[in-house]
This record gives structure tokens, sequence and C-alpha cells, in this order.
């Protein structure tokens, strides 16, 4: 898949690992997020997030984004992937985020490996397939 032109290889990670990436999600989102706050309609993936919507969501995302453990669990799952273009791919690292040049690619970066790693959980539900596609739909395509 393609991360602002560049090729990155995912290979997803342990089972153990999986677990840990979930268990350390929900422990950041129930520790700060306040869910109550975000109202979705029947159709999740096309309800506007807005007004009282966008303090909860940016919440949400806050929790996540600023959570060392997260980042942790990321990390860990990362030393399968490469990144790069052609046969110039590195190990996609804490080392390759350090260039500043390359600090753009790391929430596109994270936000592939987490998918990657979590929607398999879902791939056996109803539930699972409904998310992949909304996923597919609503995702931006990374350049």
């Amino acid at each position: 898949m393609k991360i602002n032109n560049l090729e990155l290889t995912i290979t997803e990670g342990t089972l153990e690992e999986a677990f840990a990436l979930k268990e350390v999600l929900t422990e950041a989102l129930q520790g700060k997020a306040n869910l109550s706050g975000i109202s979705l309609g029947s159709d999740v993936m096309n309800t506007e997030i807005g007004g009282d919507n966008i303090g909860a969501l940016l919440d949400m995302v806050m929790s996540v984004a600023t959570s060392p453990k997260v980042r942790a669990c990321l990390l860990t799952l990362c030393e399968r992937c490469a990144i790069g273009k052609g046969a110039e791919k590195t190990k996609v690292s804490m080392e390759f985020f350090e260039p500043v040049k390359n600090r753009k690619h790391y929430y596109p970066v994270m936000m592939e490996v987490a998918k990657a790693n979590l929607l398999p959980f879902f791939q056996g539900l109803n539930l699972g397939s409904y998310i992949q596609n909304a996923l597919k739909e609503k995702t931006p395509p990374l350049k």
C-alpha cells in the first residue's frame, strides 16, 4: 500500500501482540474519552461529525494518540513492516521517524498497522465486513 508516495509492507503481528493492542486501545479510550458525548445515527459511517460530537471525537483521538502504551504496542507491530521505494525499503521503527521529513508518515503508518492487526478479529462477523467496507469507503486514500 502507498503512504505519501512510499510503499508500506505490513506483516501482521502475533495473536498476543494483536490482543495487547486491543487492550491498550480500550484502556486509552476508557480512561479519557467521553463517549457519551458522541451521538451517532443509525448509519454510523454517514453521521455528520461536528458541533457537540467534535469535542468527544477529538478527546478519543488524543487519548489514543498520546498513549505511551499504544505507541509501544504499535512500534512492536511495526518491527515486521517495511517502508520505502523499490529496493530501498527500511524497517519501520523509531529511527525511521527520527528525521523530521519522515514524521509526516507516522500517523498514516500507525493507522494502517493498527487496521491490519485489528480487522482480522471482526472478519468472521457480519459487523466486521461492514466495518471493513466502511473503512475502505471512508478512509481517504493516502498519497
